[in-house]
């Protein structure tokens, strides 16, 4: 059996979708294989997550089941998505939400430092004023508490605050890494890795792209935000596959007919994507479980 590696792209809200879909599949392989544990994340051996992805990723690092994750999103996600008071919402520079409750929550869940992990582990994050804006936190940075590589990966723009410290400013990966599936390739490989498989997770699943034509500037800033950062991740599958050979990679994508935005936390919607998930480990369920005892 090859080892397996996990790579969640960022989507906000979205991320409880994936969560749905790992919490079926732990159940299955907690049914079938017994001898390798119940929890998802002990049958992997690296992790790689962007944003909403990171929370995950870090969370299996840190030996949570999908199912504590599921709830952790599930009891939090409306704490998290907590607006500003609308008098500092109309300062242009003021983000929509208050990152607070997300701050307390990943400290709650993420003590120690990023050399603390023993398995190998990959946030994208965007350093706006370093030496160049796309860095990784991985077991290298041994002494980032957690929590922080975490947070800054979450730091979508406008969306929550850039986080500073010592002069640096940083804010969400998916601004140059929202599929972290290619990220986690090149650190196994540069660590010497091989003989691996990658179960990998489109959040923002594959959803009607409609532009066409020219657009005006805040049309163009629209569409490259909404789709190329925040929903694009095909390119890097593609690298992927002839890096590592498509029988050794799935991607967990499923289709809807609309886009549903990354901030509406809603429970109808929150209800809707775990149906959609749902429908979908359901569509794919003899694939994936064969993928896994590959």
């Amino acid at each position: 059996m090859k080892k397996l590696a996990i790579s969640i792209s960022g989507g906000g809200a979205l991320g409880i979708g994936p969560l749905q879909f790992m919490c079926r599949l732990e159940q299955d392989l907690g049914k079938k294989e017994q001898d390798l544990g119940k929890k998802l994340g002990d049958k992997a051996f690296a992790f790689a997550g962007t944003s909403t992805g990171s929370i995950i990723a870090a969370g299996l690092a840190e030996g949570k089941s999908a199912h504590e994750l599921f709830a952790l999103y599930s009891d939090n996600l409306k704490k998290i998505f907590t607006k500003y008071p609308a008098y500092k919402r109309v300062l242009p520079k003021c983000p929509t939400y208050d990152n607070s409750n997300l701050k307390k929550l990943l400290k709650e869940n993420f003590k120690g430092k990023m050399g603390d992990w023993k398995k190998p582990i990959y946030i994208p994050v965007t350093y706006m004023n370093g030496d160049s804006e796309e860095k990784v936190w991985d077991l290298g940075d041994k002494d980032v508490e957690k929590w922080f590589a975490v947070l800054t990966s979450c730091s979508a723009p406008k969306y929550f605050d850039v986080i500073e410290k010592d002069g640096k400013s940083m804010c969400d990966g998916g601004l140059w890494g929202n599929d972290p599936v290619m990220t986690l390739q090149s650190g196994l490989n540069k660590s010497g890795h091989s003989g691996y498989k990658i179960l990998t997770f489109n959040t923002g699943m594959d959803t009607p792209n409609t532009a066409k034509g020219n657009m005006t500037s805040l049309d163009w800033l629209k569409y490259i935000f909404g789709h190329w950062v925040a929903r694009s991740g095909k390119a890097n599958y593609y690298e992927v596959c002839a890096n590592i050979g498509a029988e050794n990679v799935f991607r967990a994508s499923p289709s809807y007919k609309k886009e549903i935005k990354m901030d509406d936390v809603s429970t109808d919607t929150i209800n809707k994507v775990v149906e959609i998930w749902n429908k979908y480990y359901d569509s794919v369920r003899t694939d994936i479980l064969a993928f896994m005892k590959k």
